[in-house]
């Protein structure tokens, strides 16, 4: 079974990039641990975020890419931390990110195999 573009989009990055942001909304009602509230959102952003750039890549990993994108995600908490932008700057966060940036690139394997753009 192949899987189209639309619906590597649809899983891959409009699915959690709005599953972020109803925990983040749900955050203000006290129904989520502190712990999912604080940093699933992140790493659901960071999921989103390299799943598109692979996407955009058709699946094929390009290293520099990938590069400027974990490069991006520490810069983030850095600008954070000098108030460049606005919010706390933590390490924790950086991890998240990692770690959530990571099980894209894990799933990468399974996603590519399925991809709308190999042949049979």
């Amino acid at each position: 079974m192949k899987i189209t573009r639309q619906t590597d989009l649809l899983l891959n990055v409009i699915s959690p990039l709005l599953l972020g942001y109803f925990i983040y909304l749900l955050g203000s009602y006290e129904l989520l641990p502190q712990l999912l509230k604080n940093y699933l959102p992140d790493g659901l952003w960071a999921y989103a975020f390299i799943s598109m750039i692979l996407i955009i890549w058709d699946r094929q990993l390009n290293y520099g890419w990938l590069f400027i994108s974990f490069l991006l995600a520490a810069c983030f908490e850095l600008l954070q931390q000098y108030r460049l932008l606005t919010g706390t700057a933590d390490a924790a966060d950086v991890m998240i990110y990692f770690l959530f940036m990571g099980a894209g690139l894990l799933s990468n394997r399974f996603f590519k195999q399925k991809n709308h753009t190999q042949t049979v």
